[in-house]
């Protein structure tokens, strides 16, 4: 059973998208280089260079670069996504899973905590933590 590299959500077996975060469980080359996904890149790195406080520019630019397996620039956008709005918390839980990729540990249990605080009714945010501390329930 295939898992999301991205969220940690299982999927089918013959599911193409994470149904949780919307990854593609393309192969790690076709991930890196597909065509679609460089260009959603270009548009939004352009539209955060036109207007930088455009927070769902820049968002969208994390989790291009999240498919993309860009976690240290992934990980800048969502920060800064973070900076201009403290109380998203997708971006913490986002932002968590980056840290996490880059050997930060701490700081990702400190923000997927922050997301679970900000919205705990996300089942996605609580199986991020769970693989953070290595519990399985």
């Amino acid at each position: 059973m295939p898992v999301c590299a991205i969220c940690g959500t299982e999927a089918d077996e013959d599911a193409r998208f994470c149904s949780e975060c919307g990854a593609s469980f393309m192969a790690d080359e076709e991930l890196s280089t597909s065509e679609a996904m460089i260009q959603m890149a270009a548009e939004y790195e352009a539209a955060v260079r036109e207007n930088p406080s455009d927070t769902s520019a820049r968002y969208d630019l994390g989790l291009a670069r999240m498919y993309e397996r860009k976690w240290g620039k992934a990980a800048e956008q969502f920060q800064k996504v973070i900076e201009q709005e403290p109380e998203f918390a997708d971006a913490h839980a986002n932002l968590s899973v980056c840290l996490a990729r880059l050997g930060q540990p701490e700081r990702a249990l400190e923000h997927i905590e922050r997301a679970i605080e900000l919205d705990a009714q996300k089942k996605r945010y609580r199986k991020i933590k769970r693989q953070l501390t290595g519990r399985t329930h």
